[in-house]
């Protein structure tokens, strides 16, 4: 009798593991995906460049549905009802995506400037003070979209008629800069926030999966 309960246990704590293991791999893979999607979706954008409405409608899917899709998901796919209570587990995660989106973001933008972009001497033909913007012309007459911002070189003490110099975005999917910008290096930040997210995303939705008793509650 005794060796048959020792197999059985045996059988029961590897059954466990496997299912640990398995649990672990899915959301790995889970959050590796959307890891991915959220910088591509972000980087290709003005890279490529994609057509305005989908460069919107890709911003709240990467900024905020993904995020919110890499919490919920784990928080309702098969967790008991017990377990929902430590989504907190999972939340940075969701700052964590919004933040890679962001960066991402940006890192298509410089890459999209560096490509593409021309300097060029920019008249200023008008202001717009909500928010604080810059519509510029350039020599030939021709309007530079979008307009120049505030942050990017439109700051205060500009008035109509100044002469900028500026480098702008031929496609018009990227904000012109003064002569200021510089290129940048996004690719550390991202390679954190990637891991971050993974990390926490990977622990916290398999945490939240366990339903055998060898669970510990946090």
């Amino acid at each position: 009798m005794g060796s048959e309960e020792e197999a059985g246990t045996g059988r029961v704590s590897e059954g466990g593991g496997r299912r640990g293991q398995s649990a672990f791999l899915q959301w790995l893979l889970f959050q590796l995906a959307c890891a991915a999607a959220m910088a591509g979706i972000m980087w290709l954008g003005p890279v490529i460049p994609l057509y305005p409405w989908i460069r919107n409608s890709s911003w709240f899917l990467a900024v905020l549905i993904l995020p919110l899709a890499s919490v919920l998901v784990p928080t309702l796919w098969r967790t008991p009802r017990g377990k929902r209570t430590l989504v907190w587990q999972v939340v940075p995660t969701f700052f964590a995506g919004a933040l890679l989106a962001a960066v991402s973001g940006g890192a298509g933008n410089n890459m999209a400037m560096q490509e593409r972009g021309k300097w060029t001497q920019a008249r200023v033909v008008a202001l717009d003070d909500r928010p604080d913007r810059c519509i510029l012309q350039k020599p030939d007459g021709q309007e530079i979209s979008p307009d120049l911002t505030e942050g990017n070189g439109c700051e205060d003490g500009i008035e109509r008629g100044d002469t900028l110099q500026v480098r702008y975005d031929p496609e018009g999917a990227v904000s012109p800069v003064d002569e200021s910008w510089k290129p940048g290096s996004y690719g550390g930040g991202i390679a954190g926030l990637a891991v971050v997210f993974v990390v926490f995303g990977t622990w916290g939705s398999t945490r939240m999966s366990r339903r055998d008793r060898e669970y510990v509650d946090a």
